[in-house]
């Protein structure tokens, strides 16, 4: 019965193509007794060449097309896709671990079928052409194939005609929209059975040829040889063929259309360029010629197919720290990759329904309304309860009753998992929300697990907090692909579906006739309990534990609402990951407890989404890195970012030029710098409306209490004067968890106080203007990176001897970004040293810019390495070779 409709759809599927297009198959004869299996290996001018080859050939066996999976699960498509029994190929245009096994374990089930008498219809290239001759490429499947199974007859075919079809790339210079162009076509098909169509020819030319006569040695051999048949009469013109004979264009300037601009990679470092080209040229185990590092010459020339494409983008994204939604496909789009200024997908973005609906008349100033978080939490969803809170693309938008309803629902879930603390693994999200809610609900201890630290940085955290199980979701694993021994993960998209109906309806009644029994049922830890876990990088090579308690975060949330005098119909942007402490309190914790209504974006990298957020949902606070809004300011549109009334920065120091772009193009902004530590909940100063002064990081939050002390002898220093920065408040932290060395904090004066081994000056009006940072460590896009920990792996690998250490590292932050440079007397590539630092489990931020070969490590009389003086060298650009 499937066979027999099969052969009606092919039947009519003939019948349709004639209207429009007028088919010659050469040598379909040669096909007759041709036994199975049989390969199909067509080039690719347009979309319409599949049906046309399918309805055209025909073989004892049904032939089955791979289908990438936008076309297979198309609504249009789909019943189509069913009856003629089609391969669904995940699409790997967006990259991740599971789309690469999927195909990986496409190949060999093909392979399997084609063993037991399959026919396949397969496209070698993978793709469209781009132009009118066929490049396979670094295209695998071919080969893959042929080299798995041994007795499969090969038919060749080459197409042609198709050029210059409205289903091709020949009008748009790029991939066209198949939807659109099929509905427009079905359309002329019908208008044809009034009028006469000019019809298109198109030759098919079939070549059955000998599996042992095709060249075997290598996948590029065999690649040439395809395109050699394939464009054996040396390509064709792109030809225009009118739809009618009265009306209508009669031609098309094919000349006319632009080939998409190459990406200019002018702009970028030279060193960072350099790195990218030395990624490639390991991956391809040859060196690149200039030619080849031409931004536009697309990575399928040079020998990767899409699965090496997506390794390739996985391993940048790893080593550089940014993404992007898109496998890049030419070596100036990797480049951009690794600078962080992928440009993100320009669909337009829409409001979810209620976002803009209004706060009610009496809403009063942002409150934190408790003083624990899961009671500060269910006491704001009850007072405001049908008001928005908090937003995502995946989400929508959740009133504080849904917010209740999900965090209460997921808080019977994780209540149930062994140990007191949780791990939690995920973007600042709506997710990420609710499942903090949720633990705090449930009487976890949620520890935020920083994953740009890498598999040994999350380790650690899981082994020293006796983490059992991390909550986190599938998709979000499978694009981070990082695994934890003797930890189980915890996926949300598996709760949602053990969640039943009556279920969401019993809760959903509950806030309406009784609202009381959510605060009845709620844990009641003491605001000195902790409340989370956040880790830390200083000068030790391991993070360290910072626990925070009820009474830090709520005090540190309090004072900033109070220091910035906030607004209840305020809307926060937040971006910023939750294991970042600015993004936990700030941008997580404190909207949502004071109903301030916020939506996020996961990937603070994706600056032009940022942008556009900010377009669409209108919010009118946003606190960032200056590294961070730099990305934003650059990627944005005029009027896109006009909502803002006011942006706090941290983190890093605000250089004076991004200050004054940022006041150019947003005059009625208030762009503020601020200062804030893991350990002090994070905020202890901050300019303010009224009270703003560049250069400085702004006045004390009144939570906090600072001290400028003498660095060495730790006494008070007159106003104006350079010391070291002691903090003390409710915000401050009680010190480290399970921490073998002293604890950060200081006597002076009678009182306990956190050093926070920063150096800062401070005026009689209390502003604090920062000088400096004692601790070897950099402050980069907001994280932390310890130098000391960068040069252990390196350390280890070529150890000092008699005559002084061998390798050290040392960097700057400065106005152009940082600097981290590993200084050796060895012959090391920066390559090298960076697979070094990978092979000890650091990537993203976690990398080396520079190396240098030097004569010696300087040293200082104690035989220590003189970092100061390496620091010198940097800074003065010092006439040592550099090597990348």
């Amino acid at each position: 019965m499937g066979k027999w409709i099969q052969s009606l759809l092919y039947f009519m599927l003939r019948r349709l193509l004639h209207r429009r297009y007028q088919v010659e198959v050469k040598g379909l004869e040669k096909l007759e007794g041709l036994e199975g299996p049989i390969l199909v290996w067509p080039n690719h001018p347009a979309y319409i060449d599949p049906p046309t080859v399918l309805s055209h050939l025909r073989f004892g066996k049904s032939l089955r097309p791979l289908v990438f999976t936008d076309t297979y699960r198309s609504p249009l498509f789909y019943p189509i896709m069913k009856i003629i029994d089609a391969y669904e190929v995940p699409n790997l245009k967006s990259h991740s671990r599971d789309a690469h096994a999927k195909t990986t374990e496409l190949i060999e089930k093909v392979a399997e079928e084609l063993k037991q008498g399959q026919n396949f219809l397969i496209y070698p290239s993978g793709r469209l052409q781009r132009q009118g001759y066929e490049v396979v490429g670094g295209a695998r499947i071919a080969y893959e194939l042929l080299e798995r199974v041994d007795n499969v007859n090969v038919v060749l075919v080459r197409t042609r005609g198709l050029w210059g079809s409205r289903f091709g790339c020949a009008r748009e210079g790029d991939v066209p929209a198949l939807g659109k162009n099929a509905l427009a076509a079905a359309w002329w098909i019908i208008a044809g059975l009034v009028f006469f169509l000019p019809k298109r020819k198109v030759t098919l030319e079939v070549v059955p040829v000998d599996r042992t006569s095709l060249p075997m040695k290598s996948k590029s051999a065999l690649n040439r040889h395809l395109e050699a048949f394939y464009n054996a009469d040396g390509g064709e013109e792109a030809k225009f063929v009118p739809y009618s004979y009265l009306f209508g264009p009669r031609d098309f300037d094919f000349d006319a259309v632009k080939k998409k601009s190459d990406v200019d990679v002018s702009e970028l470092s030279p060193e960072l360029v350099a790195e990218v080209y030395g990624i490639l040229e390991q991956r391809l185990d040859r060196t690149l010629d200039d030619n080849e590092k031409e931004p536009g010459t697309t990575l399928d020339l040079i020998g990767l197919d899409s699965l090496e494409r997506m390794d390739l983008a996985l391993e940048l994204e790893r080593h550089f720290g940014f993404r992007s939604d898109h496998v890049p496909a030419t070596v100036g789009e990797l480049c951009v990759l690794a600078a962080g200024q992928a440009s993100s997908d320009e669909k337009p973005l829409e409001v979810p329904e209620h976002w803009d609906d209004a706060r009610p008349a009496d809403s009063d100033h942002p409150e934190v309304l408790a003083e624990t978080i899961a009671e500060a939490f269910v006491r704001r969803a009850l007072k405001s309860a049908d008001s928005p809170a908090v937003a995502d693309p995946l989400s929508g938008c959740l009133s504080y009753r849904k917010l209740l309803i999900g965090a209460t629902l997921l808080a019977k879930r994780v209540a149930k998992l062994d140990g007191k603390a949780v791990g939690v693994m995920l973007p600042a999200s709506v997710a990420a929300d609710t499942v903090l809610l949720a633990s705090a609900i449930a009487g976890k201890l949620p520890v935020m697990l920083n994953w740009t630290t890498g598999p040994a940085g999350l380790q650690h955290a899981a082994d020293k907090l006796e983490i059992k199980y991390v909550i986190t979701s599938k998709r979000f694993m499978d694009r981070l692909g990082v695994e934890m021994d003797g930890v189980e993960m915890f996926y949300l998209e598996d709760t949602r579906e053990d969640i039943s109906t009556f279920e969401k309806l019993k809760a959903l009644v509950a806030t309406y006739i009784a609202p009381g029994s959510f605060l009845r049922n709620l844990p009641k830890p003491g605001v000195d309990d902790p409340a989370v876990v956040l880790f830390t990088s200083g000068s030790e090579s391991l993070p360290k534990a910072v626990p925070l308690s009820h009474k830090n975060l709520i005090a540190n949330m309090r004072g900033g609402i109070d220091h910035m005098n906030f607004r209840s119909d305020d809307t926060l942007l937040g971006f910023l990951p939750p294991f970042h402490s600015f993004g936990l309190t700030a941008t997580a914790l404190m909207p949502i407890l004071a109903g301030i209504r916020v939506v996020h974006h996961a990937d603070p990298t994706d600056a032009r989404m940022l942008a556009r957020v900010i377009a669409a949902y209108k919010p009118t606070l946003m606190f960032a890195t200056p590294t961070f809004l730099q990305y934003i300011v650059s990627s944005s549109e005029p009027g896109e970012l006009e909502s803002l009334r006011l942006v706090l920065v941290g983190a890093e120091k605000c250089p004076p030029a991004l200050y004054q772009r940022t006041m150019e193009i947003l005059p009625k902004l208030d762009l503020l710098e601020g200062y804030g530590i893991t350990e002090c909940s994070p905020v202890v100063s901050g300019n303010r409306p009224g009270h703003n002064r560049p250069g400085t990081i702004g006045q004390s939050i009144n939570c906090v209490d600072t001290l400028v002390v003498h660095p060495e002898t730790h006494k008070p220093l007159p106003q104006g004067e350079a010391g070291l920065l002691l903090i003390r408040g409710d915000s401050v932290f009680n010190g480290y968890y399970k921490h073998d060395k002293p604890q950060p904090f200081l006597e002076v004066n009678g009182h306990q106080w956190y050093n926070s081994g920063d150096l800062v000056s401070k005026d009689e009006e209390g502003f604090i203007e920062f000088r400096g940072r004692m601790k070897r460590f950099l402050k980069i896009g907001g994280e932390m990176v310890s130098l000391p920990a960068l040069e252990a792996p390196l350390a280890e690998k070529f150890p000092a001897d008699e005559e002084g250490p061998k390798v050290a590292v040392e960097g700057i932050e400065q106005d152009g970004g940082r600097c981290i440079v590993l200084f050796t007397i060895e012959e090391v590539t920066l390559r090298e040293a960076n697979d070094c630092l990978k092979a000890a489990g650091f990537q993203g931020i976690m990398r080396l810019d520079e190396v240098r070969k030097v004569e010696a490590i300087p040293v200082l009389g104690t035989g220590k390495t003189n970092y100061r003086q390496l620091r010198t060298w940097i800074q003065e650009g010092n006439e040592v070779t550099s090597e990348s």
